[in-house]
């Protein structure tokens, strides 16, 4: 880790010899920092947790026409850890023109179209995880957009797995009706040491979206949507494919600084294995609350405020599953980012 701060070190002040010397390259700098508060109050086979802590992310870089080179690190602290957590790089090239684009390296996941739902990625994952380590192709078109990436999650070692997830995702407009769709592919080999199995789990969700927010009154918002929710999930121990199928469906309302969101799953349990010691959780990698043959997550959240730079917000999260109490989940989330390019205004995130 020591070793690929000093060389991203070393790439910055490049950066700033190089850029010295030509009045067509553009000096870029990024400072994004989330604040984070989540106790989650969970029942039944799903631990409760809570996570108290921060993300600093700085990224320094130079832009010279549709180039890009940036580089950083993505620093977290966890409030009341006994240990350190090791900064994560960033550094990564990204070339793009009027409809594509292409970056390579450890990406920040805020350059995606789109973040993954829970049901593909869960967001604890997702706090720690802040990067993409591999390569990323978007499409941006008038009506249409799309991506496909690899995240190589984890190098094969004496007692770590190998480990990738290729994902693509899509939608297209046509007024105030969306399609689109998830899918992702999940390979988690064994580790050098012998005795391990290989999972690998293919999850594809197609959906229809309608959003009448311009049919509202102003600042008010109500989008629903409704798709499948499919896996396949092989040990190859066993050499065969298991199959779960659903439905997933999101409505969402808001009005001014006040957002509630209900997401409810319906269909078999999508997470085979997941009390396996030997996959677990960091092989589907997605929230645990998808195991369960119903689901309903009720979003209550207040949005105190936003400017474009800066936002903070409160959010209460109702988790419904059967023969179960309810479950809740308290959080505040503190978002700052310098560069109003890569933050992008939500009512509750």
């Amino acid at each position: 880790m020591r070793l690929s701060i000093r060389l991203i070190v070393v790439a910055v002040l490049s950066v700033f010899a190089v850029n010295l010397q030509s009045n067509a390259q553009r000096l870029r700098f990024n400072l994004s920092f989330d604040g984070l508060f989540d106790n989650r109050e969970f029942k039944g086979d799903v631990m409760p947790q809570t996570i108290y802590g921060m993300r600093l992310t700085p990224q320094i870089g130079f832009e010279n026409g549709n180039h890009l080179i940036m580089g950083g690190v993505s620093k977290i602290w966890e409030f009341g850890s006994k240990g350190d957590i090791d900064p994560i790089p960033v550094l990564y090239y990204k070339y793009r023109d009027e409809k594509w684009s292409a970056s390579f390296g450890n990406i920040p996941r805020t350059h995606l179209q789109r973040q993954l739902p829970d049901a593909f990625l869960y967001d604890s994952i997702a706090f720690f995880e802040p990067v993409i380590g591999g390569t990323l192709i978007q499409y941006y078109g008038t009506d249409l957009e799309t991506e496909i990436y690899c995240n190589w999650f984890s190098r094969q070692r004496m007692y770590d797995r190998e480990a990738f997830r290729i994902v693509n995702d899509l939608q297209y407009n046509l007024s105030f009706i969306s399609i689109g769709y998830y899918a992702a592919l999940t390979h988690f080999a064994g580790p050098v040491e012998p005795g391990h199995s290989l999972y690998e789990k293919f999850m594809f969700n197609p959906w229809i979206g309608v959003d009448l927010s311009d049919f509202m009154p102003e600042r008010t918002v109500l989008r629903l949507e409704g798709g499948l929710l499919s896996s396949f999930i092989r040990c190859r121990k066993f050499d065969d494919w298991g199959k779960a199928l659903g439905f997933m469906g999101k409505i969402e309302a808001g009005w001014r600084w006040f957002n509630i969101q209900s997401t409810l799953y319906k269909g078999d349990c999508q997470q085979e294995y997941l009390h396996d010691p030997d996959a677990g959780i960091m092989f589907h990698r997605s929230d645990p609350f998808y195991n369960h043959t119903f689901y309903n997550k009720t979003r209550l959240g207040i949005l105190f405020y936003d400017d474009g730079n800066i936002s903070f917000g409160f959010n209460w999260n109702l988790h419904f599953t059967p023969d179960t109490p309810t479950h809740h989940q308290q959080m505040i989330t503190v978002k700052y980012n310098f560069n109003p390019d890569v933050f992008k205004r939500r009512y509750i995130q």
